[in-house]
C-alpha cells in the first residue's frame, strides 16, 4: 500500500470516527445533577398544577399524559417545599423520597417515586392505577 493510500484510508477512518461522534454514537450517561433539575422541575409543575407542562415533562413514558393527569389530582397545586434523597441499588433507577412540607398549614409531605434513566430520559414510574394491567395479570398488591 503506497502512502497516499495510508493517508486517505487514515483520513477516512478519522472522518467516520467524527461522523458517528457528531451523530450521538456515544450515548448520554446518568448525571444526578440532570435528575435533581429533572425533580426541580417536576416539583415547580406540581405546585403550579399545570398538567399541560407536566405530560411534557413525562412525555417519555406511553402514559405521561395520564399519569400527569392523576399526578395533578393527587398533587397538584399543594405548595411542595420538600428535599429529596435517593438511593439505587440496581444500575439507572433510583428510589427518590421527596420529605418537607406543603401549602401554609405545613402539612407533611412523604412520597416515594422510582426515577430510571432510560435511553437519555428521566422517567418516573407512573401512579398505580395509571397502566392498565392486562387482564390475566397477577396481583401484586399486598394482603389487607
Amino acid at each position: 500500500m503506497g502512502r497516499r493510500s495510508r493517508i486517505g484510508v487514515l483520513g477516512a477512518t478519522a472522518l467516520c470516527a467524527l461522523l458517528l461522534s457528531a451523530c450521538g454514537g456515544e450515548e448520554k450517561k446518568a448525571d444526578l445533577a440532570d435528575q435533581d433539575r429533572f425533580l426541580g422541575r417536576y416539583v415547580s409543575l406540581l405546585n403550579e398544577a399545570d398538567e399541560a407542562g407536566l405530560a411534557d415533562l413525562l412525555d417519555d413514558h406511553p402514559h405521561g399524559e395520564e399519569d400527569a393527569r392523576a399526578r395533578i389530582e393527587a398533587y397538584g397545586g399543594q405548595e411542595w417545599d420538600v428535599t429529596w434523597n435517593r438511593s439505587s441499588e440496581f444500575p439507572d433507577v433510583w428510589r427518590v423520597r421527596l420529605t418537607g412540607t406543603a401549602g401554609a398549614k405545613d402539612r407533611p409531605v412523604k412520597v416515594l417515586e422510582t426515577v430510571s434513566w432510560e435511553d437519555g430520559h428521566w422517567l418516573l414510574t407512573p401512579l398505580d392505577g395509571v397502566v392498565p394491567k392486562p387482564p390475566d395479570a397477577a396481583e401484586t398488591a399486598p394482603p389487607r
